[in-house]
């Protein structure tokens, strides 16, 4: 025994080393301890607490404090405690401990503990663990009885491979003494630590000389997620008391797909029940990166046409699947540890080439109906991830003893091309396109998180920093638009003498850039050219625009829609003034057949329910001949004027949307959410270039304005219900 001046020995006195707010361990010295005795904290009857005690003997010293003591005591109480004292009931006499005023951390009452129980401290120290990590422990319970294991466990042998299979087990190779077989729960030090069941098996090791054995296992590390490479130290519970499996310096760390192959190696040397090798094979038999559903001997085969990484999470897959009898009862989207279903959800699509394909085929003969081309599929899946790099694949589950893999290559990012392509394959005028949009095409609008517009270039010609209004042309079309807009913008001396901002997409940059130098030197154009990359519609190239100027106030303009008569924009800014440069001014837009296309976004009320209306859209523009000024719900970007501030304030416009109509409407309604409504100005026209422009043509159009309109609702739905008019 080691006397150490600061633990007392008077009997009377105790040191506390508190393990949250639930715990505190308490070293003292006496004459006598029990194994478990009821505690009164503060001497308080109504605090009495049943507590574990660990002792040793202390040769030499005298009978009152011939044995230590550590008692671990819950602190089950509401609220805050100031612990002075412990009363411990025990046969004879209660002892009362004043404790010291300052709490000890727990590493220096080891230190103590250790210094006076001497051989006897190994002992003592695992009924301490026992004591913390019985019953359902919290985790500084947890983290208290780690720090008593790395002094108190002797070494009992190395982990030397490791690593973890795509269901999140981590797999664990090395040798032992006294590890037990089959089940056995594992403390694992990593830069935390967890506690898991761990299932193993033995295998022989000649190189042990006997005075050990190897060990295969599987440890469940529940759903804490944890890298195999972090572990530091493992301990489990033998026979005589706690043990620690170091890590190997040398360890070799598996790749998950590397595992299932590493583990079928083994097996056949290994021992253990039934039940821990039925476990093992079932881990032998996981993803290993090859393709396994096409070498099936079952009339089941499956391919791909799209896999991609949905930026801000999830992802898109579309394919085809035959699978004629019905043979596959799940399928399941994999990577990592992520995992999702999706054959509940999925929508279906015609595939007649499939059909055609395997009609000959003699797996599948007589099996494949000619009438039935239902084999594609679509699919967005919001839980699962291949941004860590993870191998993505497809997990099919064939009856209750059949698994099968198919390896998948993700696109990182979704094009627009890549969402014309896979849209086009639906048809807009069927049920299956709208169960599409709204289970996977629309979701996945929602989620995704588009970068905004960058711009890469600004050329200036003439370009006025300083005024206070800029004319911004978004052309994102054709070039020529942006050629014709700019010379009638010259043509009228109002516009000429304004400062504009011309915005185009990257890829028309040296095209639309040589006729816009033209045009500005021959007409004296205060001119800046703004080259954006992301440009896909008059919206981002209105936001790029945003970011290249100062001015105060900004009037958008499509490359597409033209001035009807000169004086329009002064028009415009008489209004826009009178109410304070704190509103969004939209004219008349009307079709070069005099028909309207724009007219305000207006407030309905239809069986009840109110709805968004575009007014007046296909009427006579004589309809709204002498309409006076209104504030409307909306007005349109196409052409409109609004403060650089208000714009700047709602973060601009929103991504998840396809074509730009919706996407106005969303800005204008996020600015009067803000405090920026919006105002129709009839007084002004101007004219769409192209017949029935802004109708939609192509399926893919068709389908991209339903899947605005479904991501649209569902944002501003209620908003718009509840909407005063």
């Amino acid at each position: 025994m080691t006397d150490q001046a600061d633990l007392p020995i008077d009997g009377e006195t105790a040191l506390a080393a508190p393990i949250g707010e639930e715990f505190v361990l308490v070293l003292g010295v006496a004459d006598a301890m029990p194994q478990t005795l009821q505690v009164l904290l503060n001497g308080d009857p109504a605090m009495c607490m049943e507590a574990t005690v660990v002792s040793w003997r202390r040769p030499g010293a005298p009978s009152d404090a011939a044995v230590g003591f550590v008692a671990a005591i819950p602190l089950q109480i509401n609220g805050r405690l100031r612990l002075g004292s412990v009363v411990m009931r025990r046969a004879g006499r209660p002892a009362r401990f004043t404790l010291m005023r300052r709490a000890l951390p727990l590493p220096r009452l080891l230190h103590l503990m250790a210094g006076d129980a001497g051989d006897a401290f190994a002992e003592a120290v695992d009924g301490l663990i026992q004591a913390l990590m019985a019953g359902k422990g919290s985790q500084r319970r947890l983290a208290a009885a780690l720090t008593m294991l790395q002094v108190a466990a002797r070494n009992d042998g190395f982990v030397e491979v490791m690593g973890a299979l795509d269901t999140g087990e981590i797999y664990l190779q090395g040798w032992s003494t006294e590890l037990p077989a089959d089940a056995t729960r594992l403390l694992v030090s990593h830069e935390g630590f967890l506690v898991g069941d761990f299932v193993a098996a033995t295998v022989p090791r000649e190189d042990l000389g006997g005075n050990g054995r190897g060990f295969v296992g599987l440890l469940d590390p529940g759903k804490v997620p944890v890298e195999a490479d972090a572990f530091e130290r493992l301990f489990f519970r033998g026979a005589e008391g706690w043990r620690a499996l170091d890590i190997y310096e040398r360890r070799v760390l598996l790749a998950s797909t590397d595992v299932p192959a590493h583990i079928r190696d083994v097996l056949p040397r290994a021992e253990a029940s039934p039940e821990t090798l039925r476990q093992l094979r079932r881990a032998a038999q996981r993803f290993d990166g090859r393709d396994t559903v096409s070498a099936l001997q079952k009339p089941i085969r499956l391919g791909m046409d799209m896999v991609a990484e949905v930026p801000g999470g999830g992802m898109l897959v579309s394919g085809w699947m035959l699978d004629p009898d019905g043979l596959v009862d799940t399928i399941a989207l994999r990577c990592g540890t992520m995992a999702e279903g999706i054959n509940g959800t999925w929508t279906r699509l015609p595939r007649p080439d499939v059909t055609h394909a395997f009609q000959n085929d003699p797996l599948f003969a007589g099996r494949v109906d000619p009438a039935r081309h239902d084999h594609g599929f679509l699919a967005f899946v919001p839980g699962v991830s291949a941004s860590d790099g993870a191998p993505a694949y497809f997990e099919l589950a064939i009856g209750e003893d059949t698994i099968a893999f198919y390896p998948l290559t993700v696109t990182r990012g979704l094009s627009r091309r890549a969402l014309e392509r896979l849209m086009s394959a639906l048809d807009p005028h069927t049920a299956t396109a709208s169960v599409a949009i709204e289970r996977h095409i629309g979701p996945m609008l929602q989620a995704m998180e588009r970068p905004a517009p960058r711009v890469v270039e600004t050329r200036d010609f003439g370009f006025d920093e300083a005024a206070p209004l800029a004319l911004v042309v978004g052309a994102a079309g054709e070039p020529e638009e942006a050629a014709v807009a700019l010379c009638l913008l010259a043509l009228d001396p109002e516009t000429r003498n304004v400062p504009i901002i011309l915005s185009v997409p990257i890829g028309h940059a040296d095209r639309i850039g040589a006729d816009a130098q033209r045009l500005a030197g021959f007409y004296g154009l205060r001119l800046r050219l703004v080259v954006a990359e992301g440009i896909e519609d008059m919206c981002d190239a209105f936001e790029a625009a945003v970011g290249a100027t100062s001015a105060e106030t900004l009037a958008f303009l499509s490359a597409s829609v033209l001035p009807r008569e000169a004086g329009w924009l002064s028009r415009m800014e008489r209004a826009y003034r009178a109410r304070g440069g704190k509103v969004l001014v939209s004219p008349t837009i009307v079709f070069e057949d005099d028909s309207i296309r724009f007219a305000g976004t207006w407030l309905e009320t239809e069986d009840g329910e109110r709805r968004l209306s575009d007014r007046y859209i296909g009427y006579p523009r004589d309809v709204v001949r002498n309409a006076e000024p209104s504030d409307v719900v909306a007005g349109t970007v196409a052409c409109c004027m609004l403060p650089r501030a208000a714009m700047e304030a709602v973060g601009g416009f929103n991504r998840s949307y396809l074509g730009a109509t919706e996407k106005g409407r969303d800005l204008c309604l996020q600015l009067k959410l803000a405090g920026t409504p919006s105002m129709w100005l009839p007084e002004v026209e101007m004219i769409a270039a192209e017949e029935n422009a802004g109708a939609i043509a192509t399926p893919w159009q068709k389908l991209a304005q339903r899947a605005d309109s479904w991501s649209f609702n569902r944002r501003w739905s209620l908003l718009v219900a509840n909407m005063r008019g």
